[in-house]
């Protein structure tokens, strides 16, 4: 199938969900971005780092099979 290049992919609605989420039920993520919103930096900005931050905290999950702990994303 053959995607037009300038839709968003639907991958990115749900990370974009998952990082407006995050900071209310994960206390490190919620760190974050209070930092970033100290910071000044834009609503939209801090979404889509918190979701990158999630993407990572996957990728280790994955990568090393051991479960998320709290203590290791900061």
């Amino acid at each position: 199938m053959i995607r037009n290049q300038t839709a968003p992919h639907p991958l990115h609605h749900v990370l974009f969900q998952a990082g407006l989420a995050a900071p209310c039920h994960n206390p490190v993520l919620k760190a974050v971005a209070k930092r970033m919103k100290q910071r000044d930096k834009p609503h939209k900005l801090v979404i889509i780092a918190i979701a990158r931050r999630l993407i990572t905290i996957a990728n280790a999950v994955l990568k090393t099979g051991l479960p998320w702990r709290m203590s290791s994303a900061a």
